[in-house]
């Protein structure tokens, strides 16, 4: 019977070593399609400040706001 037990938990511990690589593989996959929408979604503000102002932000304005404060509304 014990040799029964330790035979399942020998099983089990191989396909958890199999599935954690995966389940990081998944991870990796989701972060770098999350950072590439972020992108997406920067660049589609940019573009529409450039429609709107005729011309893309400065990097900081002389009141010290960045670039992405001026893009927010868009």
């Amino acid at each position: 019977a014990l040799h029964h037990l330790v035979f399942i938990l020998a099983v089990v511990a191989v396909l958890a070593g199999l599935l954690l690589p995966a389940v990081q593989r998944m991870r990796e996959s989701a972060a770098r399609m999350q950072s590439q929408n972020n992108l997406k979604q920067l660049m589609l503000a940019a573009h529409s400040y450039q429609d709107a102002q005729n011309k893309l932000p400065a990097g900081v304005d002389a009141k010290g706001f960045s670039a992405h404060a001026h893009l927010l509304p868009y």
